[in-house]
């Protein structure tokens, strides 16, 4: 027979549950079972939630996003009211629910229909939530739509997916345009995601150079791809670059903040896979993530902890055979992921930024050690230092090459330095005026790896350079019976010297390479055929007579 209470409550139109802790022989709670519904409850449950069962048989009904167990635990043990809000696809609603301690120690639930509320508050919030460059809503707003989406395709058991878009190089449009060519070109890419909106498609202004496309309630998982791969085709129907990731509820993930870092893991793999084009999120592309996560920490540390180490690798002049020098070159051996090569800890470097005091180090390093041999060993050869272009970018590495070379009472015309043609990616003008003056201080300037990126005779004639290093991607091939790497490789040695500059093969590891480098008239080599890179112990040891020190094929 019901109570008055029960008869009261039963007449409301707030939904109530009351929940009832399980205990064990030490008074410990294991479980909930369910006291009491009201006729409201029942209505809102479908009768899901009835008197007696336990909290384990209804956890299946129970919206997933809201955390029943934790807030029940809390408010018993606690004996502190909790509450929270979340939206309901079953019921088309927002809901605040309260826990509360009773007097028996059971804990009632009461649902709070906050619809008009939140309805209010986001119309609110919309009028201030807009981007007003380009009209579409921001990341707020997409944050909010977001936990909407995956619960209605959660409750309906369909597909979403999170496009993020980021525009490829908008910063050289404002750097090289001015910001109002970097202002319209966020527009276009704005007015392009309109076209494509439906009630199954929405657009946001994520950032300053990125959106993000929220495709909902798809039937099937190819059909968020093929959304995504329209828009992308307008993008190039339109010649706008934009590097995109796409990450798939429930497929990849259903959370909502794993959705959205799976995205940007897939938008930067686009960007390092030559940009341009969209990836769909793979967990390869988490594993790479947290092994470059990984590394960069590592690498912070290995720099405070001064745990690189400086190898040198011989070069020789190809007609006397004497020693011209050595280039400096890092590696890296950490205690737990054992070595790591420079072509996987350089890059990360570079795009942490982490390269300046890398490079500051090796800089120093390699002049520190060209003096000790010149003090022992009378050595008149020369250091080669490779130089990234963000190192080369500081407004501060003039000075501080200039007062290395100082300090150490070194003749500049035995430092050389390396460089790519990344140089000349951002600012050509800036990177010509920062080579002229190392050249001015008697610095060489050597361009390293040409043939691998952007050669041109137009970047020859431009930069002020001293030596030209042959790629071994050409040298590996230049004995091959169709001699067209051969030459390629004499064509570019006859043109250089006619620049009057220095020509340096490397990869150079067997004699008949070495001997149509030497028919073409090439300046030096370097490669394991003549010495591979060897620590400082094994270069000291050969400066001092030891010929047997040398480490070769």
């Amino acid at each position: 027979m019901m109570t008055d209470a029960q008869k009261t409550l039963d007449n409301i139109t707030t939904p109530v549950l009351v929940a009832e802790p399980v205990k064990n022989e030490k008074e410990e709670i294991t479980s909930f079972v369910i006291a009491y519904t009201n006729r409201a409850m029942d209505e809102l449950s479908e009768n899901s939630y009835t008197k007696g069962k336990s909290w384990s048989d209804i956890e299946d009904k129970v919206p997933v996003q809201l955390p029943w167990y934790k807030l029940l635990i809390q408010t018993a043990r606690n004996q502190i009211p909790q509450n929270y809000t979340f939206f309901s696809a079953r019921n088309n609603a927002w809901y605040k629910v309260d826990f509360s301690l009773l007097p028996d120690q059971n804990i009632s639930i009461l649902f709070t229909n906050i619809t008009a509320e939140m309805t209010y508050a986001r119309k609110l919030k919309e009028a201030i939530s807009k981007d007003p460059l380009t009209g579409l809503p921001n990341r707020t707003g997409f944050s909010d739509d977001l936990d909407i989406c995956i619960e209605n395709c959660r409750f309906q058991q369909k597909y979403a997916g999170v496009f993020i878009l980021d525009i490829d190089n908008l910063k050289n449009i404002n750097e090289s345009s001015g910001s109002k060519a970097g202002d319209q070109a966020i527009i276009s890419v704005a007015e392009i995601l309109k076209r494509f909106e439906r009630d199954t498609i929405h657009s946001y202004r994520y950032g300053d150079d990125e959106f993000a496309v929220l495709i909902s309630n798809q039937n099937y998982l190819d059909a968020i791809l093929t959304i995504s791969d329209s828009i992308f085709d307008c993008f190039q129907m339109e010649k706008i670059q934009i590097s995109g990731g796409i990450s798939i509820f429930p497929f990849n993930t259903e959370q909502k903040e794993e959705l959205i870092r799976f995205s940007n893991m897939a938008v930067h793999y686009s960007k390092q896979n030559g940009k341009n084009c969209i990836s769909i999120f793979e967990p390869e592309m988490q594993r790479r993530f947290i092994q470059k996560l990984t590394i960069q920490s590592k690498m912070a540390a290995a720099i405070t902890e001064c745990n690189f180490e400086q190898y040198y690798q011989p070069q020789f002049d190809v007609s006397s055979g004497k020693l011209r020098g050595f280039e400096a070159l890092i590696r890296w051996t950490d205690d737990e992921l054992g070595e790591i090569p420079p072509s996987v800890f350089i890059p990360l470097a570079e795009e942490s930024n982490l390269i300046i005091p890398i490079g500051r180090w090796v800089l120093q390093t390699a002049l520190s050690t060209l003096k000790n041999w010149q003090k022992k060993y009378n050595f008149n050869g020369i250091i080669s230092v490779n130089v990234s272009p963000i190192q080369l970018a500081q407004e501060e590495f003039i000075y501080e090459l200039q007062s290395l070379i100082r300090s150490n009472g070194i003749n500049p015309n035995l430092v050389e330095i390396e460089i790519t043609e990344g140089v000349m990616l951002h600012n050509m003008e800036e990177a010509i005026e920062k080579l002229k003056a190392i050249q001015d201080m008697g610095v060489r300037v050597s361009l390293d790896d040409f043939g691998t990126g952007y050669s041109s005779l137009s970047y020859l004639q431009a930069l002020p350079l001293n030596t030209l290093k042959i790629d071994k991607s050409f040298i590996q091939d230049i004995c091959s019976s169709d001699g067209i790497q051969a030459n390629i490789t004499s064509s570019i040695i006859t043109m250089v010297a006619r620049m009057g500059l220095e020509t340096i093969a490397e990869g150079v590891e067997d004699i008949n390479q070495f001997e149509l480098l030497s028919k073409f008239h090439c300046n030096v080599i370097q490669g394991f055929l003549q010495g591979k890179p060897m620590p400082f112990d094994m270069c000291d040891s050969f400066l001092a007579g030891d010929t047997k020190a040398l480490l070769k094929n």
